[in-house]
């Protein structure tokens, strides 16, 4: 088909959509729609126009609907909002009060704020709005009486003194047998803190809040710990560890045991779940240990050689328990939760805790019969007469149950007047002990009356000597007096003997062959002594030269009284010398004197105030010292 015959067809086409061909037709349908559009271009127009005014559809402010409302139309219904305003107060208890705005004087004021919301939305968009709204906050003075308000809260029931009740730390519950402690749950109660509900109650009502919960806003006055507290958890498992505890004490046959339900007496819980021992009951506990096992200075029951039954006085012998170091290790088993089986500690032990204290290692001595007798181990070692002290003057030795302070060989006893050396001294009460007395050729007997010891006991050397060797310091001395025992004889070894021209000729050869007293004579010394105490009374009294024996065992003595004092000047010297290359090499640390010199510096300082006035003159790099001390304060 050819471009003619083409456009005569759309002629055609054209005619039959407007019969005709009418023209007029086709453009009334245009104008009709331009109008429409027109009259709805005016309607946005003026509708927007009322929306200048006015807040768009759909808008809400501080919750409250004000779609097509104005500015003055908004604050009225605001303000009938707030005039109808009441704030539910949700107590413990589901208890509910309220209180109205009305009643307090609530009033609002926007100021221009509503004006500022209006100016800032976009009346244009007004369509959109129907199907997204605004939700816009204003702000907003609120205020109320104060007076009314304090009013109001005072008169509200959960304000009634008489109805609060306070609430309880959780804590833990009483000792359980076998279980120990269990938490016990903290007690909410329902005393207000006036200050903080006041401030929750303005705070909600000038935010307009419908509903208050005073528990969640934290106006109750509520426990410090919980349950779930940590340190209501550690106050739980450190008195279970306390009262988990055993301790057991050993006396013998006997024995006292520290449990759970004894600690849990002691266990003391503090405001800040503290958990602490009561000293002063644990205190009473070992008191009363020492009441029933201490036995010194208590008398004692002694069954005699003769067979008779004396009581000897208290003295220092028998078992004394350390209280405080006692109690210092009781605390620290319990607090370590730590089990203990064993002793308590003493401060002084004896030898049994069952039947008599002394056991059977001990010496008997009858100040009447000037006699004694040294058992061990049940086993008479050795008895012997012995001269006690002087009773004419006023020496008297003391009655008592002693113990064996220590022993001593060649000492030297001295007190006003006198001064006496000796080859076996065991003290037992003060300066009162056994030993041997050269000096004397006679013991037993009634020699104490008159010309008695200082208040020791005299024994002859080879007494002396076996007691010496065989007893330890703390075994029992058990001094008596028995009536119908006195001995009017006297002797060295409890007999007589006639003399013996051999055995004397023996001993004064023994004396001479001593000769110049040195160090090394100690073996014939001894010997000489050992040769004489043998010796009767008589026989003793035959030795011309028994004068010189006593001179070299006096100049013995001091030879090694001298020594030992030679040797510990030598040590000490030996000590100072070593302390002082201490303080040389703190000193050669130091080095170059810089700011970081300072703990250096202290350091060797304070080491060499530390030092005995000896060792300071060893201290050869002293002026290095100062002179680092004075570089260091120079740098400032």
């Amino acid at each position: 088909m050819n471009k003619e015959n083409v456009a005569s067809a759309d002629a055609i086409q054209e005619k039959k959509k407007f019969p005709g061909g009418n023209q007029n037709k086709r453009k009334k349908y245009l104008l009709v729609a331009g109008v429409i559009i027109v009259a709805l271009a005016a309607a946005y127009l003026i509708v927007s126009l009322v929306f200048q005014n006015r807040f768009l559809p759909g808008t809400t402010i501080n919750g409250v609907a004000c779609g097509g409302k104005t500015v003055e139309q908004t604050e009225e219904i605001l303000k009938q909002e707030t005039e109808s305003y009441v704030l539910t107060l949700t107590e413990r208890g589901d208890t509910e009060e309220e209180i109205a705005g009305r009643d307090i004087g609530l009033e609002i004021d926007f100021g221009n704020e509503l004006e500022q919301l209006l100016e800032q939305q976009n009346g244009f968009r007004w369509p959109a709005s129907f199907s997204n709204g605004e939700e816009l906050q204003a702000e907003q003075l609120i205020s109320c009486d104060e007076d009314a308000l304090q009013e109001m809260i005072s008169g509200l029931s959960c304000m009634d003194e008489s109805s609060m009740t306070d609430s309880v730390d959780a804590g833990l519950s009483e000792y359980i047998e076998g279980t120990g402690y269990e938490i016990v749950d903290a007690v909410y109660g329902t005393r207000i803190q006036t200050s903080v509900f006041y401030a929750a109650v303005k705070d909600a009502v000038t935010n307009l809040q419908t509903e208050l919960n005073l528990e969640e806003a934290g106006c109750y006055e509520d426990p410090e710990y919980t349950e779930d507290s940590g340190e209501v958890q550690t106050m739980m498992e450190t008195a279970n560890r306390y009262v988990g505890t055993t301790v057991t004490y050993e006396f013998g046959s006997s024995s006292e045991v520290v449990d759970g339900s004894m600690i849990s007496q002691w266990v003391v819980f503090g405001d800040d779940m503290s958990v602490t021992l009561d000293a002063e009951k644990m205190t009473e506990y070992v008191s009363g240990l020492a009441s029933s096992y201490n036995t010194a200075g208590q008398s004692k029951t002694l069954v005699t050689t003769y067979g008779t039954t004396v009581t000897v006085p208290g003295g220092n012998y028998g078992w004394k328990i350390d209280q405080d170091s006692t109690l210092t290790a009781l605390s620290g088993y319990i607090e370590a939760g730590e089990d203990y089986t064993g002793e308590v500690v003493y401060s002084q032990t004896a030898a049994s805790h069952d039947s008599q204290d002394y056991g059977d290692t001990y010496v008997e001595i009858n100040l009447t019969a000037q006699h004694l007798w040294f058992y061990k181990n049940g086993s008479l070692v050795v008895e012997s007469d012995f001269v006690s002290g002087s009773v004419k003057a006023g020496n008297a030795t003391p009655t008592g149950s002693y113990r064996i302070t220590y022993k001593q060989k060649d000492a030297v006893l001295r007190g006003q007047g006198y001064a006496s050396p000796v080859s076996f001294w065991m003290p037992f009460n003060g300066g009162i002990g056994l030993h041997d007395a050269s000096w004397r050729s006679k013991f037993g007997g009634t020699i104490y009356k008159t010309s008695g010891s200082h208040g020791c006991i005299n024994l002859p050397y080879s007494a002396a000597k076996t007691i010496y060797e065989n007893i330890s310091a703390g075994d029992a001395v058990l001094v008596y007096t028995l009536s119908g025992t006195e001995n009017s004889g006297t002797s060295s070894s409890g007999s007589t003997d006639s003399t013996d021209t051999s055995s004397v000729n023996a001993v004064i050869d023994a004396i001479n062959a001593i000769g110049t007293v040195t160090l090394e004579s100690e073996s014939a010394i001894s010997n000489a002594r050992s040769l004489y105490d043998a010796l009767s009374a008589d026989n003793q009294s035959q030795v011309t030269n028994y004068s010189t024996l006593t001179d070299a065992e006096s100049a013995y003595a001091a030879l090694v009284a001298e020594q030992e004092a030679q040797q510990q000047a030598a040590a000490e010297l030996q000590e100072a010398q070593s302390q002082a290359q201490t303080v040389i090499d703190a000193i050669n640390a130091i080095g170059t004197v810089t700011a970081e010199s300072g703990t250096a510096i202290s350091n060797a300082r304070a080491q060499y105030d530390a030092l005995s006035d000896t060792a300071k003159g060893y201290v050869s790099n002293y002026n290095t010292l100062t002179a680092a001390e004075a570089a260091y304060a120079a740098l400032g």
